[in-house]
């Protein structure tokens, strides 16, 4: 036997070799398990690997064609479902041409344990559900997924494919949105599939989704606006306002803001920053139905920390320098770097797509020759925009470029 560990990146641990002893120990989840034969006489034509369970003797023995793999060695798979997915002792002879020449015990045990939230919100996005103690044999674990209510007429298909995450270990991230934004119980059901094709259910589990106000999880300015849901409400309602505004001040800068429905009892309205002097802050919101009947609330605490990184000075013989911001909200599409020099004005103005290089992190490289190679201060506005098309400035620096 050959053992793999790998860290939660897959990045190889440590490789062990080691002879097995019995009894060997399979997950019931395996879907099936092989069985090799060494030092098989060369000229044995056939090999046959009867199995059966101790539970019941041999009411179900299959005699298992033998397959020969290389010289000497031949292997057979023990198919579960054959055996009715018993737990326990599975016993097995093998046979060389019609003589008994060697036999072997396996265990079967139940060794899964599914993890799921009772209840959840969709106002606190995907909920996730877990398998853990999946045989290592199994290629493939699926977590078909529909809302009680209205039958399964939101089951995805193909099933949902779940994520290894360990050798025994598979989730699934639940999206509210590919349910039409159901209430109600959420019903999970999980396959496990070999690399055979032989497949069975595992288990299941059901989780009760609320409808409640909810918004962003990011508070940074540099985010350019953030999205408040109201999730659960009557279907039949046409009409949804999400009146907002900031602490600072009262109600100065109250924006009754239309919504859009996005799914049956789900809206959304977008918050834009710059509609509220781009402040810091608490910013509050309350949602109505046709304008007069209260929905429900939502309020965000805004900070504003990104991170602006470039070199003081620089000389132009380098034939550039990289300026980069961080703490940028995922929801920001695009990043944009305008530079210029100092010298008359903004007669040489760049305006550079910034590249993504994390999840938070933009860059962009000021080349000289794009500015005549000229000396002196250049400046650089850096702009965020959002998927809806709204811009915000966010941050810039000056740098020293000398000859």
């Amino acid at each position: 036997m050959v053992n793999y560990s790998y860290d939660r990146n897959g990045n190889l641990l440590k490789r062990v070799k080691s002879t097995s002893s019995e009894p060997y120990v399979f997950s019931s989840s395996a879907q099936s398990y092989d069985i090799y034969l060494k030092g098989v006489s060369k000229g044995i034509q056939q090999v046959h690997f009867p199995t059966w369970t101790q539970q019941g003797d041999q009411d179900d023995v299959e005699w298992i064609l033998g397959e020969k793999i290389s010289e000497g060695v031949w292997k057979a798979t023990v198919v579960l479902s054959k055996h009715g997915y018993e737990k326990g002792v599975y016993i097995t002879h093998m046979y060389a041409d019609g003589k008994m020449i060697a036999n072997a015990n396996a265990e079967v045990k139940d060794t899964m344990k599914i993890t799921s939230p009772r209840e959840v919100s969709m106002a606190d996005g995907p909920y996730e559900v877990k398998i853990e103690g999946v045989g290592s044999t199994v290629s493939e674990v699926s977590f078909p997924t529909w809302s009680l209510k209205n039958g399964q007429d939101d089951l995805e298909n193909p099933w949902i494919q779940g994520e290894r995450i360990t050798d025994n270990t598979w989730r699934i991230l639940i999206p509210f949105n590919k349910h039409n934004y159901d209430t109600g119980v959420y019903a999970t059901h999980i396959y496990a599939t070999d690399k055979y094709g032989n497949s069975s259910v595992l288990g299941g589990t059901n989780v009760n989704v609320k409808g409640e106000a909810g918004g962003s999880k990011e508070i940074d300015l540099a985010g350019v606006s953030y999205d408040v849901f109201i999730y659960g409400i009557d279907p039949k309602i046409q009409s949804v306002h999400f009146p907002t505004w900031t602490a600072n001040k009262g109600q100065d800068d109250l924006e009754w803001i239309q919504g859009v429905k996005i799914g049956e009892g789900a809206w959304k309205g977008t918050v834009v920053y710059s509609k509220h002097n781009s402040e810091t802050g608490r910013y509050i919101t309350h949602i109505y139905s046709n304008n007069t009947n209260f929905l429900g609330a939502w309020e965000y605490d805004v900070t504003h920390s990104t991170l602006v990184k470039a070199p003081t000075t620089a000389k132009v013989s380098s034939g550039y320098y990289d300026i980069s911001i961080e703490g940028v909200p995922s929801n920001v599409t695009l990043v944009e770097f305008p530079a210029w020099t100092l010298n008359n004005g903004q007669d040489d103005i760049e305006w550079i797509r910034g590249e993504r290089v994390s999840s938070n992190k933009w860059q962009a490289r000021i080349s000289f020759n794009k500015h005549n190679n000229e000396s002196g201060v250049y400046a650089t506005h850096i702009y965020a925009h959002d998927a809806y098309g709204n811009s915000l400035g966010i941050g810039g620096a000056n740098v020293n470029v000398g000859n």
